[in-house]
């Protein structure tokens, strides 16, 4: 019988429930991505993100994620999630439950407000007490929340130039981070595939030039409306990991009970 990595529960959460948040989509100010060939690059790169937020936002969602992290020597481990979510102009809530394995427990609420720190909370059920999460931590695989969060408001963008990545076209941005703010990504690159501006690629890369993770978006639904990766391949060459994100359903709600997004909410999901 093969041993299983002891990972616990509240630190996989923060992260998966991180990357399913997308960076407070509806925070981004609405621009119209059609540009000329006279606008700047700075400014055609800060819209293709702003447009991709845009789309990306919805009031209420809820998702069924799957998980499979590999890594250089432990056998695969693989996780599903429910996930709620409620976004605002001005603020995203994320709650996230693992549902497989049984044997697993713990939910994550994620708190982003706009100009303030994301504030990720756990219930400690054994010390009956809430804990918060920096976002800046590894967890899983080596990867941190604020990357899978995305935190895009930390960048300045331009437009590099348009290329093909998989038959389609695609428009690249880099971000470079700017001055005053901390993390582990100092310059990104982005794909955004040029018909509906969901990200193909994502190429991350530290201080000294050194790429720290791939995120390859490999499968998607083409939604007319909301569009969408339905995997996702992340490489992390630092801690030799591999993680693939299967989003196996995703349901847009008119409304979800606000009472699905309070502490008192995770506190019962953490004892059950």
């Amino acid at each position: 019988m093969v041993k299983r990595k002891n990972t616990p529960a509240a630190a996989i959460l923060v992260v998966f429930a991180l990357f399913l948040a997308t960076a407070c989509g509806g925070n981004a100010p609405s621009h119209n991505a059609k540009t000329t060939p006279n606008d700047s690059s700075e400014k055609r790169g800060e819209e293709f993100v702003a447009e991709f937020l845009k789309r990306d936002a919805a009031p209420f969602r809820k998702l069924r994620v799957r998980f499979t992290v590999t890594t250089e020597d432990e056998p695969a481990e693989i996780y599903e999630l429910d996930v709620w979510r409620k976004q605002t102009a001005d603020s995203t809530i994320t709650l996230s439950q693992i549902v497989r394995p049984v044997d697993e427990a713990g939910a994550t609420l994620s708190i982003e407000n706009a100009g303030q720190k994301t504030s990720v909370i756990t219930y400690a059920a054994a010390r009956n007490e809430f804990r918060e999460t920096d976002t800046n931590k590894m967890f899983i695989g080596g990867l941190t929340a604020g990357e899978l969060l995305g935190e895009w408001y930390k960048f300045t963008y331009r437009f590099v130039g348009e290329k093909e990545a998989n038959g389609r076209k695609v428009f690249e941005v880099e971000g470079a981070l700017k001055d005053g703010f901390s993390s582990s990504i100092s310059k990104m690159s982005v794909l955004f595939r040029a018909d509906d501006y969901v990200p193909a690629e994502l190429h991350l890369f530290d201080v000294g030039g050194r790429e720290i993770r791939t995120y390859r978006m490999t499968a998607f639904n083409d939604d007319p409306v909301h569009p969408y990766a339905t995997r996702t391949e992340v490489d992390n060459p630092i801690r030799k990991a591999k993680i693939v994100v299967d989003v196996l359903s995703r349901e847009l709600p008119a409304t979800i009970d606000d009472a699905t997004f309070t502490r008192e909410k995770l506190k019962e999901l953490a004892k059950k």
